[in-house]
């Protein structure tokens, strides 16, 4: 089954991907607008305040998605068949915050599966290959210990697929699931939601 999308024809679980990641930077996108003009006028927002539960889930190509929005998740899994993970993930803030950095989410063109970078000159370069297409920020994360960052969070790859593990978890993969690979440490997450 496929749905027009302007000029373009997309399978229908695509364009539900698409709308998906839209729905996501398009909030975001207004959400950071406002909270940016709070950080400037000197009233930073309290990242405590601005906590939501970090979701992986698994999409039926193998790939893993994240998402904060509880919406996203839900459509994901109804109308997509993606299923959400039992790993141990924590909370980001859904806006930004002192010392906090953005996570950005893209998507891998071949098949649905994303990748998580807090890097701006990974995101660009990832974007200028022509092989991922950038779905904006998908948190807020405290880049250091210091901004309130109680969990060390790293990414994984193997062949064409990207996971965010905290380090127990991480060091299970490792062990136990052979292909995956340590990218290193990416940023924080907080451990409570408040």
């Amino acid at each position: 089954m496929a749905r027009s999308f302007g000029r373009m024809t997309r399978p229908l679980g695509l364009g539900l991907a698409v709308t998906l990641g839209t729905s996501l930077s398009l909030g975001v996108a207004a959400t950071q607008a406002s909270a940016d003009t709070t950080v400037k006028s000197g009233s930073a927002t309290t990242a405590a305040a601005q906590r939501v539960k970090v979701y992986e889930l698994l999409t039926k190509d193998g790939g893993y998605f994240y998402t904060i929005s509880e919406s996203e998740k839900n459509n994901a899994v109804t109308k997509l068949g993606w299923t959400v993970t039992e790993t141990p993930l924590y909370y980001l803030s859904a806006k930004p915050f002192n010392g906090g950095k953005p996570l950005y989410r893209l998507r891998w063109l071949k098949k649905a599966s994303y990748i998580v970078t807090g890097s701006v000159v990974e995101r660009e370069k990832l974007m200028s290959s022509g092989s991922f297409r950038y779905e904006g920020v998908l948190g807020y994360a405290p880049g250091s210990a210091e901004a309130g960052g109680d969990v060390k969070v790293f990414r994984l790859s193997s062949n064409g697929r990207w996971r965010l593990a905290v380090e127990a978890h991480k060091n299970r993969i490792l062990v136990n699931e052979p292909g995956w690979e340590l990218n290193g440490p990416l940023l924080f997450q907080f451990k409570q939601a408040s």
